[in-house]
């Protein structure tokens, strides 16, 4: 079986040649090519274009085509996978996506054209959550503005949220999306002694240290809301201006989830009038925002280059978990991480 990867500038050609070793036991042809980008920023500005333009406006380059043309399973990270290489790889049977999120992949024709679609939920959820946490503290005792002004020479005392500087003890936390990531984030703030609430229509078993309220009360409530859904339809500007109103006035907003399922404008409003506390923020509506953009203006936020779930270790382990998960499909296990389950009936395991 012929298996093809698409190395980008966050997961190296090396980091997937380690990952296709997790296909065992089977006769694979495995070929990595390196998908040949300028910069971080070409990459950022064409994962934009997927996202706000569509993924069927990116042509691929003719030496991916090439690469391609007789691939039975192509794994890829960001690299959009479009119904021009779907149609272009007569004998493709498998497509592995190294991330939870596959909006890079035209999943709708590889179903049309019996192509299962494999992602990888989870493999960066450690590295998620760990950055969680650590912007919420970062933003409520105001490390990085600290260190942001010993940076610049200047010893600052008298932050946004003097006065009201919290421990965390005692707190109340709400996480809104208990997937993954949310679930991480919640078995971490448990070590705090911090009370946890949790919003996420999906879950219907109970979880251990999370209370399931609405989404009213755990705005009402919280002394900071966390958010960890997926960007999609349903999910886009789900957070708008009536929720900040619920909000305490020394409550903190986290978002290291997407930038689209925030109403940006309502939050600057909130954060500019003081209606809340401050803002921790990994994602934005434009990317990069430039010194000027409104949110980065503020002074009662912490912002980061939507690097949350950026460790090397999840880049790393990421191909590693995908291979293992396909070779085991391809000898007869159930997975979970199949996006179009419906072609499970004409593909089951094993088949």
């Amino acid at each position: 079986m012929k298996i093809v990867g698409i190395s980008d500038l966050f997961i190296p050609s090396e980091y997937i040649r380690d990952g296709l070793k997790n296909f065992k036991n089977g006769s694979f042809d495995f070929n990595v090519l390196e998908w040949k980008l300028k910069d971080f920023e070409e990459l950022q500005n064409i994962n934009l274009q997927i996202e706000k333009g569509g993924l069927e406006n990116f042509k691929a380059p003719g030496y991916i085509l090439e690469a391609l043309k007789n691939a039975e399973i192509i794994i890829a990270h960001f690299y959009p996978v479009t119904s021009e290489i779907i149609e272009h790889c007569k004998s493709l049977k498998i497509i592995g996506i190294l991330r939870s999120g596959y909006e890079n992949i035209n999943v709708g024709y590889a179903t049309e054209k019996g192509v299962l679609v494999f992602n990888t939920p989870g493999r960066n959820a450690d590295a998620v959550a760990d950055f969680t946490i650590g912007m919420m503290i970062a933003e409520c005792r105001n490390i990085a503005k600290g260190h942001h002004g010993l940076k610049n020479g200047i010893w600052i005392r008298n932050y946004p949220n003097s006065g009201s500087i919290p421990d965390l003890p005692g707190k109340t936390a709400g996480i809104i999306g208990l997937g993954e990531i949310g679930r991480k984030v919640a078995k971490r703030l448990t070590g705090f002694d911090i009370e946890i609430l949790g919003y996420d229509p999906y879950v219907k078993e109970s979880l251990e240290n999370v209370k399931m309220v609405s989404l009213e009360e755990l705005f009402k409530r919280s002394d900071f809301v966390t958010i960890h859904v997926k960007a999609a339809k349903e999910t886009e500007k789900m957070i708008g201006e009536k929720h900040f109103r619920m909000m305490k006035k020394n409550a903190y907003f986290i978002n290291t989830s997407r930038a689209s399922v925030v109403d940006e404008q309502a939050l600057y409003k909130a954060l500019k009038s003081k209606m809340i506390a401050g803002a921790a923020l990994d994602v934005f509506e434009v990317e990069p925002p430039g010194k000027d953009y409104p949110m980065v203006t503020l002074e009662n936020v912490t912002i980061t280059p939507h690097m949350a779930g950026g460790s090397n270790d999840a880049f790393y382990n990421s191909p590693k978990l995908l291979a293992a998960e396909i070779s085991n499909y391809l000898k007869g296990t159930k997975s979970r991480f199949i996006v179009n389950k419906e072609l499970l009936v004409n593909n089951p395991p094993g088949h």
